[in-house]
């Protein structure tokens, strides 16, 4: 599964590679998207997948370099089939 590598390369990427850490800091609210995201992939929910990953998009900003605030965008645009 691709999307799911993917997504999970991303997560750990963000910062946030412990599933069981809390999501703390600027980017919290994007490691939520991401995780929710993550979870609708596996529970075969398509609808709820993209809408976190639009969710975790508009999320990007927290990101305070903008060369990784592009990288991350770009990535997400990719798993939306956007990109």
């Amino acid at each position: 599964m691709n999307n799911l590598r993917s997504l999970d390369q991303l997560i750990a990427d963000v910062g946030c590679a412990d599933p069981g850490s809390q999501s703390a800091g600027p980017c919290g609210l994007l490691i939520e998207h991401l995780r929710a995201a993550r979870s609708s992939l596996l529970g075969s929910m398509p609808g709820e997948y993209r809408s976190s990953l639009q969710e975790a998009k508009a999320s990007v900003a927290c990101i305070s370099n903008k060369n990784t605030q592009t990288e991350v965008k770009q990535r997400l645009e990719s798993l939306l089939g956007t990109g």
